[in-house]
């Protein structure tokens, strides 16, 4: 099974991940987490951005999509359950807003196509959450590249994450809620889908 949590930057996926990895563990599942890139790789990429043109951007980040379902896809073949930290969706958002593939929908699917070969996560959970909230949490845990953008970036990035998770049926969960009330909610869903109570 690939369970995707997303979101924008502060809406809270780490810790859910973290929250239901322990629970899932303690069943005796073995469990894999997915992520297209770490802190460290986003650091080492951020000092590329600074001269990097935006097509040298788009494939970097491709590369790295495309490693991500690579793993996942191991680990699946393994048994494992997946819990992805973003899965194309976040390339979807992003490139429907912004940059040389945003006016171009074809071309945006296609370059997905090759990266996730149509690979879709079997319950995708969205942490609705407003920029302005999501801002204060990551200022408080240290910003990075992504992090430092305006609050216009992250609004659109909100919104267009909203757009994908009502065209694609995602559950839509309240992030401004308690950890562990989210936590329930997505327990709820997860233990359903896996055919137990």
């Amino acid at each position: 099974m690939l369970i995707c949590i997303t979101g924008i930057d502060g809406c809270g996926k780490g810790t859910q991940i973290y929250l239901l990895r322990e629970v899932l563990e303690r069943k005796g599942l073995r469990i894999f987490i997915s992520k297209a890139y770490d802190e460290a790789e986003k650091e080492g990429l951020s000092h590329f951005f600074l001269y990097w043109d935006d097509v040298a951007i788009t494939l970097a980040f491709q590369a790295l999509h495309r490693q991500q379902f690579v793993k996942a896809t191991e680990a699946l073949g393994a048994g494992q359950i997946v819990l992805a930290d973003r899965w194309d969706e976040s390339y979807l958002a992003y490139h429907s807003q912004f940059g040389l593939l945003s006016q171009d929908e074809g071309l945006r699917r296609r370059l997905n196509k090759i990266a996730f070969e149509g690979k879709k996560p079997d319950l995708t959970f969205l942490l609705k959450i407003s920029p302005e909230r999501a801002g204060l949490r990551t200022e408080a845990r240290g910003r990075d590249f992504f992090d430092g953008k305006d609050l216009e970036y992250h609004a659109r990035m909100a919104e267009a994450y909203e757009t994908l998770a009502c065209a694609e049926g995602w559950v839509i969960l309240d992030g401004e809620k308690k950890p562990l009330e989210i936590h329930s909610e997505i327990m709820r869903v997860v233990l359903e889908k896996m055919g137990e109570e």
